[in-house]
C-alpha cells in the first residue's frame, strides 16, 4: 500500500531564506563591483590643476598678445640720385637730430651747383651794367630837361621885357621880334613839357627794368637754393631724436630718388598693438583700462583705436601707454595685455576650467572634502573673463573643482585622485 509522506513546512521557508540572502548577497557584489568600476579610473594629483569657489570682486578681462611700437616712426628717404659712399650708422644705434648717417655721392649734381653759381654771378654783373647804362641814360634826359627850361625861362624873359618896352610907348623893339619871342616861347615851354615827360617815361623804364632783372635773378637764386639743397642732400641725417631700427644700404649701392634709406623710431613714446580674439573683441571699447605685461613690468595704458578688420580670427586695438616706461621697453618687443571689460561685485567665480564658455551649462569635476575623489556635477556659468568665470548655480563658496584638461577621462562619473 501507500504511504503518503507529510511535507514540512520549514524546510521550505528554509530554502526561500536562503535563495533570498544569496540574491542581496550577488546585488552587494555586483554593487562593489559597480562602485569599483565608477572609481577604477586614478588620475595623479601631480598632473592636476584645481581651484577653489571664491566669493567677491569679479574682475571681467579680456587677454591679447601683441607688440610694443614706436609712436613716431620716419622713413628717411632721399629726393636725389646718388650713389652711397659712406654709411656711418648702423641699425639699433642711438642718433640725435641732424646726425649723419650716410654719405652719396653724384658728381653731374655737383657740377650743375657750379655752373649755376656761374650764371648767377653773370646775370647779376649784366644787371649792374644795365643799370648803370640807364641811369647815365636818366641823367642825360634831366640834362634835356634843365636845358629846354633854361632856354623857356630866357625867352620868356626877352619876352617880359618887350611887353614893358612897349607898354612905355617905346619904341625899341619891332613888332616882327616881338612875336618871333613870343613864338620861341611857346616852342620852348613845349619842348620842356615834352622832355619831363621823356625823363618821367625813362623813370618808369628804369624801375620796371630793374624788376624785371631783379626777378631773373631772383629765379637763379632759386635754382641755385634747390640745387644746392640737393647736394646737401647728399649727406643724410637724422630728422629727430631716435633709434635707427633699419639700414638697408650697402657701399657702393645706387639709389634712385625716392628710396628709403633708413628707418628712424623714437625711443621714448610706444604703443602696444595687442590682437583680441575675434569673439571676445565685440566687448571691448576705446578708453577702458588696459595692463601691459613684458614679462618683467607691468604697464598701465588705455585702448585708443580698434581696427575694423578681421584678420586671422583676431583684430587689433592700439594702446597708449601711460607713466614712465621700464628700462627693457624696446620696439617690437613681446608683450600681454589683459583689458578691464567690467567689475561684477559680490558674486561667486572660479578659475575658468579649460574648454568652458560662458553663459553656458556645463559638467566639471567636483573635489569632495577628503581630496580623494572627484565627482562629475552640472554647473552653469555666467560671465567670463580672461582667467576667471562667474557661477551662477551648482556650486557653493569654498568647494574646489577640477580645472585642467578632462577629456582624456571624462567618460566617468568619479575618478580617484592619488
Amino acid at each position: 500500500m501507500d504511504i503518503t509522506r507529510a511535507t514540512k513546512k520549514g524546510s521550505t521557508t528554509q530554502r526561500t531564506r536562503w535563495l533570498i540572502g544569496g540574491i542581496a548577497t550577488t546585488a552587494l557584489i555586483c554593487g562593489l563591483l559597480l562602485t569599483r568600476s565608477e572609481a577604477s579610473h586614478m588620475v595623479s594629483r601631480d598632473t592636476l590643476l584645481t581651484d577653489q569657489v571664491q566669493r567677491g570682486e569679479m574682475l571681467v578681462t579680456v587677454r591679447g598678445t601683441g607688440l610694443l611700437v614706436p609712436k613716431d616712426i620716419r622713413w628717411i628717404a632721399t629726393h636725389v640720385e646718388g650713389r652711397v659712399e659712406q654709411i656711418l650708422i648702423k641699425a639699433g644705434a642711438r642718433v640725435k637730430t641732424g646726425d649723419l648717417l650716410l654719405v652719396l655721392s653724384n658728381p653731374l649734381l655737383e657740377q650743375q651747383l657750379e655752373e649755376t653759381k656761374w650764371e648767377l654771378e653773370e646775370l647779376e654783373a649784366e644787371t649792374q651794367a644795365l643799370q648803370v647804362a640807364m641811369e647815365s641814360e636818366l641823367l642825360d634826359q634831366q640834362a634835356a630837361v634843365v636845358n629846354e627850361k633854361l632856354n623857356y625861362e630866357r625867352a620868356l624873359l626877352t619876352l617880359n621885357a618887350h611887353n614893358q618896352l612897349l607898354e612905355q610907348g617905346i619904341i625899341a623893339v619891332s613888332k616882327i621880334a616881338h612875336e618871333e619871342i613870343k613864338i620861341d616861347v611857346d616852342q620852348f615851354k613845349k619842348r620842356w613839357q615834352l622832355e619831363t615827360q621823356r625823363l618821367n617815361k625813362r623813370k618808369e623804364n628804369l624801375v620796371a627794368q630793374r624788376l624785371a632783372y631783379q626777378a631773373r635773378i631772383n629765379r637763379m637764386e632759386r635754382i641755385l637754393h634747390r640745387v644746392k639743397t640737393q647736394v646737401d642732400a647728399l649727406n643724410v641725417t637724422a630728422s629727430m631724436d631716435s633709434i635707427v631700427q633699419e639700414m638697408p644700404m650697402e657701399l657702393g649701392q645706387q639709389v634712385n630718388a625716392g628710396t628709403n634709406l633708413a628707418k628712424l623710431a623714437r625711443d621714448d613714446k610706444y604703443l602696444a598693438e595687442l590682437r583680441i580674439p575675434e569673439k571676445k573683441v565685440k566687448e571691448v571699447v576705446v578708453g577702458q583700462r588696459v595692463t601691459i605685461d613684458t614679462r618683467n613690468s607691468l604697464i598701465s595704458g588705455t585702448v585708443q583705436r580698434i581696427d575694423p578688420a578681421v584678420i586671422n580670427s583676431s583684430v587689433q586695438i592700439d594702446v597708449a601707454l601711460e607713466g614712465e616706461l621700464p628700462i627693457e621697453v624696446r620696439p617690437d618687443l613681446t608683450v600681454e595685455g589683459v583689458v578691464e571689460i567690467d567689475r561684477i561685485s559680490d558674486t561667486l567665480y572660479v578659475q575658468r576650467p579649460m574648454f568652458i564658455k560662458g553663459y553656458s551649462q556645463s559638467d566639471i569635476y567636483l573635489i569632495n572634502e577628503e581630496g580623494d575623489y572627484a565627482y562629475k556635477r552640472s554647473i552653469k556659468f555666467g560671465r567670463m573673463s580672461s582667467r576667471y568665470i562667474e557661477v551662477q548655480s551648482g556650486l557653493k563658496l569654498g568647494e574646489s573643482i577640477i580645472v585642467s584638461d578632462a577629456s582624456s577621462w571624462n567618460q566617468h562619473n568619479q575618478i580617484k585622485i592619488n
